[in-house]
């Protein structure tokens, strides 16, 4: 069964928060539940729905172009901005290898220019940017991300 693209709803948060523990817990990056909730805005963030539950899920809000969310804090800012700032995608391990992540970053895409959004930006954690370059996104060596998201993280960009 192909997993069904949806916006994220309440009952959604205890997978979304089992597979954010299973993908950075083991690197320390694992963010509290309540501040991972601060995250998303309702209209850019997404999970793939199976029949028992959920295979991943893309959290993205609007945020000032050239900036990233402090991971020690919950967000309490709601930004005015055309940029789109896609803050986590993670699929669950038995799901993984199948392009989902490449479905749902087209599918963030897609609905961030039919919402007026000109570009999407992101922080690629250790080894993630090979995966992020493969969907269209760029380095952006002026951009340095903030310290918690460790030494080898990367922010890229692209325009929608």
């Amino acid at each position: 069964m192909t997993p069904e693209v949806r916006h994220v709803t309440e009952r959604d948060w205890p997978g979304i928060v089992a597979i954010e523990a299973s993908t950075y817990a083991g690197k320390g990056l694992s963010e509290d539940p309540a501040v991972l909730r601060t995250r998303m805005d309702p209209a850019t963030s997404y999970v793939l729905a199976t029949g028992g539950g959920i295979a991943g899920y893309l959290l993205a809000l609007p945020y000032p172009e050239r900036c990233s969310p402090d991971l020690t804090r919950a967000e309490d800012t709601v930004h005015d901005s055309v940029n789109l700032h896609l803050h986590d995608l993670a699929i669950a391990p038995a799901h993984r290898r199948a392009g989902l992540g490449a479905r749902l970053v087209r599918h963030l895409l897609g609905e961030a220019a039919g919402q007026g959004y000109r570009t999407v930006s992101l922080v690629a954690l250790a080894g993630a940017g090979a995966f992020w370059r493969a969907q269209g996104f760029r380095d952006r060596d002026d951009v340095i991300p903030p310290a918690g998201y460790g030494a080898d993280a990367r922010y890229l960009t692209r325009r929608v």
